[in-house]
């Protein structure tokens, strides 16, 4: 019989203090003043991320993306108002007090149809002119053809432009109550991690390991994964399968595992490569090749590194050893916060050139090299993930999962 303790058993601590408030201060200040530097007199905010951003607005998560929600701020204008589907909004009104009550509105079905009648988009036009827009300059971020189209029937005077570069300006640099909220998110991914690992065994299948991962997260009151949880297992892991299937887990094999989640609205993860039974010395060398450019990359952070800097780093470490030309082609290291993934986007040696951004104190990456090497027995797919946080004088681990000593051996 499952009792309450046992559910309680992998609950992690609670989160430090957060002043949500404050929080929520920081980020209007901060997205105040990259709509002034972009020439912004208003933002648009359909993307969850921008929502929860903007407005502290828990989307309604769905495995499809649709234009449902909008956070709506303009410059010189201190009110916030949101848009959310019409069935959630009394609930809405009564949980959210840092909007006026008046401020939290039902989202205009009518904007996601084709040639929709401009009348039914007045919800938005209302919420522009109750904040001072009524023309100018418009930052929106993802909408569909008909959408925009549907926007600019409604809004002639208004000239839409893409907030994607104000919003990553904005949502980059986090204050001290949002990395308090990740910490709590990479000690529950921490523990999700070892209770994953726990289960893996000969005879489990990839998805059995997901599953007890998703207890893990779900107990201690994630809103949604961090995104496509991944456990692969063998051959799965070269060409790297990026689910849990039903493929049952052998003696020999390496499991590359992928988890986190979202916690009172950030995300952290972290990946692991481990090992069924015994492994394969070439396992071994691979792991410990991504071990060093892990910690490689890693240590070279610091306040004002560019991105071009923690390339190099990561090349520095990958290039001399035995696997160049096996590195994923996707990132070295991402941004992290808000958004799943987001800005900055860092590409891994041999990749594009990274740029010369500045990354200062208080941005969040998670640093993922993957190696992913043909014709290893048990598989020769290795990732490795942790997020950290820079610091005045260098970095903080949020995640601190340890290792697998067996690869090191």
């Amino acid at each position: 019989m499952t009792t309450p303790a046992m559910l309680a058993a992998d609950r992690v601590a609670p989160a430090g203090p957060v002043d949500h408030d404050r929080m929520r201060a920081y980020r209007l200040e901060r997205a105040h003043a990259a709509m002034a530097r972009h020439g912004l007199d208003a933002i648009l905010g359909f993307e969850y991320a921008n929502g929860r951003y903007l407005a502290d607005l828990r989307p309604l998560w769905a495995p499809n993306f649709l234009v449902r929600q909008a956070a709506v701020i303009a410059r010189g204008a201190d009110r916030v108002i949101c848009f959310v589907h019409q069935d959630d909004a009394p609930h809405r009104r009564a949980t959210m007090p840092w909007l006026d009550p008046a401020d939290v509105r039902e989202f205009p079905t009518g904007l996601v149809n084709a040639g929709a009648a401009v009348a039914g988009m007045q919800p938005l036009v209302a919420a522009l002119a109750d904040l001072g827009v009524t023309g100018g300059r418009v930052g929106i971020d993802i909408v569909t053809p008909s959408v925009l189209d549907n926007l600019t029937r409604a809004l002639p005077p208004v000239e839409f432009l893409d907030v994607g570069p104000a919003m990553r300006e904005a949502r980059t640099v986090k204050n001290e109550d949002e990395l308090e909220l990740m910490r709590f998110a990479s000690r529950v991914s921490d523990a999700t991690m070892a209770a994953a690992i726990g289960a893996i065994e000969p005879g489990v299948r990839e998805c059995d390991v997901l599953a007890v991962a998703m207890g893990v997260l779900f107990r201690n009151g994630a809103e949604v994964p961090q995104c496509n949880l991944i456990v692969c297992s063998g051959p799965n892991t070269m060409p790297m399968q990026r689910f849990a299937g039903e493929r049952a887990i052998e003696p020999g094999d390496l499991v590359m595992l992928d988890l986190g989640g979202c916690f009172g609205g950030v995300f952290s993860e972290l990946a692991r490569t481990t090992v069924c039974g015994t492994p394969h010395p070439e396992q071994r060398a691979i792991y410990r090749a991504a071990v060093d450019i892990l910690e490689g990359t890693i240590g070279a952070l610091h306040d004002g590194v560019t991105a071009r800097e923690v390339q190099a780093a990561a090349a520095s470490h990958y290039d001399p050893s035995p696997f160049v030309g096996r590195m994923q082609r996707m990132i070295i290291a991402h941004g992290i916060g808000v958004g799943y993934a987001e800005a900055p986007f860092i590409p891994p040696p041999g990749g594009p050139p990274a740029g010369d951004e500045s990354l200062p104190r208080g941005v969040t990456l998670a640093v993922v090299p993957t190696l992913l090497v043909p014709d290893v027995p048990g598989g020769g797919g290795v990732r490795l993930e942790d997020v950290v946080a820079i610091t005045d004088d260098g970095v903080e681990r949020l995640t601190r999962h340890p290792l697998e000593a067996r690869l090191l051996d």
